[in-house]
């Protein structure tokens, strides 16, 4: 196996625990916490805000850390040792309060370490290699779903109502920081040139804000943060609304399509470039709300392809924006330039995407009372905004730019 196709490989591996860790505890938290701690649906809802809050706060700090004093694969190696040592301590807590903050910390800590893995990546493979060691991420979210269910639930009962989950996540992490300690080095950069209080903080990254492109891209990534936490949010509560069975198994078709997706993005951005790329990620969201504004119990085949399409609305934006992301930071700020992407469309794009799908959904109540909300209308809203914010993109972003994705970026 030649050097290229080794890193391949154990970057692969990385990116699949590293979504193992999350997917492990990701999906199933919301029922612990309702149905063993007992809480409200409001601190549930608040649970899961501070991932957001996270990937507000962290990432792109940590990321000059990476990118001016220690090699990021230590850096990796701490943070997911760090997150396991407390996940396994969230496990063990019941009081409501300490548990917020428990939680809090972790998410602070953790929500740099996929910005981060995205810039080894960038680092030591050529950039058309991404998708396909971002696919084994996707591979180990829906392994750590299964793992649950195939695994811990033969062993023990109702497993999703306990902090099982959260201790599995935990060990994995462990696992993760030590085997992040054994990858390929990445080393500081600009050793030994001066620093001061701009390059500490991580401003220079904001330096791409000049090119309008850019700040462009940006702005839609902290929009389609409405669609695709609407689509979290409530499209489980929608199908069960509707009377459709067995929601959660359909809805885990859309990991499986996530992955098979990613597949087809390097040929694809070649193809169409990046702008058309991104463009059909947009275009996808704004078509499926429209298909889910159609959607009734009888309405079988619908229901399949809509969640099917998920890999498309989510790859051809987001894991071609990270290469995007990356071809304009280059070497001297990738780590930054990463966090900064993700605090935008993990940080902000998940807080206020969550607050105005809420918003959208109390200005659609039902008419007939047999329902929620009238979820016609509301995924008609959410896709006309989604169709607004695909063609304001196409209009405003115009980076003419030649970009190489074969060269290997270290």
């Amino acid at each position: 196996m030649n050097s290229q196709s080794s890193k391949q490989a154990r970057f692969s591996l990385m990116m699949l625990m590293q979504y193992f860790t999350r997917g492990a505890w990701f999906v199933t938290l919301g029922t612990y916490l309702g149905k063993t701690l007992e809480q409200s649906g409001t601190f549930i809802g608040f649970s899961f805000s501070l991932f957001g809050i996270g990937a507000i706060i962290s990432p792109f700090f940590v990321g000059m850390i990476a990118d001016r004093f220690f090699p990021t694969q230590k850096v990796l190696g701490v943070l997911n040792i760090g997150a396991g040592a407390l996940m396994l301590l969230l496990s063990q807590v019941t009081d409501p309060t300490t548990f917020i903050w428990t939680l809090f910390v972790y998410c602070i800590v953790y929500t740099p370490t996929e910005a981060l893995s995205n810039s080894v990546v960038f680092h030591h493979l050529p950039r058309r290699f991404f998708a396909y060691v971002r696919l084994f991420g996707t591979i180990g979210w829906v392994f750590a779903g299964l793992a649950v269910n195939m695994i811990l639930g033969r062993f023990v009962d109702n497993v999703e109502a306990t902090a099982v989950p959260l201790v599995m996540s935990a060990v994995a992490s462990v696992v993760l920081g030590l085997y992040n300690f054994t990858l390929p080095s990445t080393p500081v950069k600009n050793e030994g040139e001066k620093i001061g209080i701009k390059e500490v903080l991580g401003l220079e990254a904001l330096s791409l804000l000049k090119e309008r492109s850019f700040t462009v891209f940006l702005g839609a990534s902290l929009l389609i943060g409405i669609p695709i936490q609407m689509y979290f949010a409530f499209f489980n509560m929608f199908l069960n609304d509707i009377g459709v069975e067995n929601v959660a198994s359909k809805m885990s078709l859309g990991q499986v399509s996530e992955a098979a997706f990613m597949v087809f993005v390097p040929l694809l951005i070649g193809k169409l470039g990046l702008k058309w790329m991104m463009t059909l990620g947009l275009a996808f969201w704004s078509v499926r709300y429209f298909m889910f504004a159609g959607i009734s119990v009888n309405a079988e085949f619908l229901i399949i392809f809509s969640i099917l399409i998920h890999g498309a609305c989510y790859d051809f934006f987001n894991v071609t924006g990270s290469i995007y992301v990356d071809l304009k930071a280059g070497e001297r700020y990738r780590s930054a330039a990463q966090g900064l992407f993700m605090l935008v469309f993990l940080g902000l794009g998940k807080f206020f995407g969550s607050n105005l799908a809420g918003l959208i959904s109390e200005w659609h109540p039902s008419v007939s009372g047999e329902q929620l909300y009238d979820w016609s209308g509301i995924f008609n809203t959410t896709g006309i905004i989604t169709a607004v914010v695909t063609v304001m993109f196409v209009l405003s972003f115009h980076d003419r730019q030649k970009y190489d994705l074969d060269k290997v970026n270290g």
